[in-house]
């Protein structure tokens, strides 16, 4: 074997990657699969950006390799729309015309691997093969990867999803959760983030440890002040000791959820508090130590709730990681898997057999997915529980899931008048709900299927793309 072939190990580690190669000359895209069979890769290729960002939608891959010159929508644009949306991925780009600068240009933006045209094969697969393992997919050969890779991924394996917005989250999860990092997890209400929080404890050093949850909503300023720092009381039963969560949580980790409703200065004694890593009971100036791992959660950032601007500012500067939950309505493509792991949850639970195993007519999932989930994932569930509680037959009807809806369904602006990125947006959504069924997403949006077709040439965008 030559020396810059890989081992069959190093291959291994490797397996079932997803790749992507973008690239409008159909022979290269041709060649270059051929050349990346042996690795047994996940892969898949897009002859342009557009249809590549298309395709990214339903799928998430491990690393991208991209053409530098391509019409319209070259190889360096493509790079920077896809860290935008997911900084994570590694991009390698292939040129025909590198320069020193281009490649130096590329380099500082983010990108993993810059080469020139033509490239030689096998330097194409070692070049791959690092990235990828640079990138954190795999490590270095290192002795049991592979099961502490399955390890990693089971805890978050219960959060039905296959949205590529959340494969990049729980990316981020991985990367992030083994860290004493500070972690603040944003989004709206019902979106899942609690569980994610679990799962960020979960994966932690401190996974066998307590993790105590308290809400910043859910007391007044002095009570929640006392539930965190304790407060020494006078021995009665009308007055007693407490130790406080900050010193009950010692060596695990403290999870305080909505975050934006608890006051500016609390905040700021909290903050304080974990960055010295030692506090006072109320009342008090006995100093007592802590270790503690801090995660909290919030309503969208750009709501400040009791908060200043400040408040926020001051987090910043703390270098507290944030990480943005999508809505529901952002990731509709996993609402059907939602609904399977609601119901086979509710039949393994069912001790009594009162709820039997059910399913839902495909006009009651059409029903579901067109609705607007303000409530998102919590109120999904919540409607899913009711119907099979109130179901006498093994199928859910529409009727019975539109009895238990309480707001109008997925409403949408003329899209005549609608902007460009509103209509890629909405062409996107539909194919996604729909799996890439022109019929069923031209009926969903009310056009007839010429006009529809009309709408995927003007944005580019290929309805192959999103079958499954």
């Amino acid at each position: 074997m030559a020396e810059n072939k890989l081992t069959a190990k190093q291959i291994a580690l490797t397996k079932g990657a997803r790749v992507l190669v973008v690239d409008d000359n159909t022979d290269l895209l041709r060649l270059i699969s051929l050349r990346l069979k042996p690795l047994k890769f996940d892969l898949k290729t897009a002859e342009s950006g557009y249809e590549a960002l298309s395709l990214m939608t339903i799928w998430a891959p491990d690393l991208i390799i991209t053409d530098m010159q391509m019409p319209n929508f070259d190889g360096f644009e493509f790079f920077e729309t896809v860290h935008s949306q997911n900084p994570l991925v590694p991009v390698i780009i292939l040129t025909a015309h590198g320069t020193i600068a281009d490649a130096v240009k590329a380099a500082q933006a983010g990108v993993a691997s810059f080469l020139t045209k033509p490239f030689n094969g096998d330097q194409l697969i070692v070049e791959l093969q690092q990235v990828l393992l640079n990138s954190g997919f795999a490590e270095q050969l290192s002795v049991g990867f592979e099961a502490a890779a399955n390890e990693r991924s089971s805890e978050l394996r219960n959060i039905a999803s296959k949205s590529p917005k959340m494969a990049a989250l729980m990316q981020q999860i991985e990367r992030l959760a083994p860290t004493d990092a500070m972690l603040l997890f944003e989004g709206e209400a019902g979106s899942g983030k609690d569980e994610l929080v679990r799962a960020a404890h979960r994966l932690s050093g401190r996974a066998k440890q307590t993790l105590m949850h308290v809400s910043g909503a859910a007391l007044p300023d002095e009570l929640l002040s006392i539930e965190l720092f304790g407060k020494v009381g006078n021995g009665t039963p009308d007055d007693p000791d407490r130790l406080g969560i900050l010193r009950e949580a010692d060596g695990g980790t403290l999870f305080l959820s909505d975050f934006n409703e608890a006051s500016r200065t609390l905040i700021f004694k909290v903050l304080t508090a974990l960055v010295a890593k030692h506090a006072k009971p109320v009342d008090s100036d006995y100093q007592y130590s802590f270790d503690i791992r801090f995660i909290c959660s919030t309503a969208l950032v750009g709501k400040y709730g009791r908060n200043s601007r400040r408040s926020w500012d001051f987090w910043n500067k703390l270098g507290i990681n944030l990480l943005s939950v999508p809505a529901l309505r952002e990731r509709r493509e996993d609402i059907p898997l939602i609904v399977n792991q609601c119901l086979e949850r509710l039949d393994e639970d069912n001790s009594d057999k009162s709820i039997t195993q059910l399913s839902l007519a495909n006009k009651a999932l059409q029903q579901i997915l067109s609705n607007q989930w303000p409530g998102n994932v919590r109120q999904l569930t919540s409607v899913v529980r009711q119907c099979a509680r109130l179901c006498r037959t093994k199928v859910v009807s529409a009727a019975l899931v539109k009895s238990r809806l309480t707001n109008p369904t997925f409403q949408t602006q003329s899209l005549s008048s609608a902007h460009r990125d509103f209509e890629r947006n909405y062409v996107t959504e539909v194919l996604k709900a729909t799996n890439g069924n022109v019929t069923l997403a031209s009926a969903m949006a009310k056009r007839n299927r010429t006009e529809f077709h009309r709408l995927l040439n003007k944005h580019k965008i290929e309805a192959k793309s999103f079958r499954q």
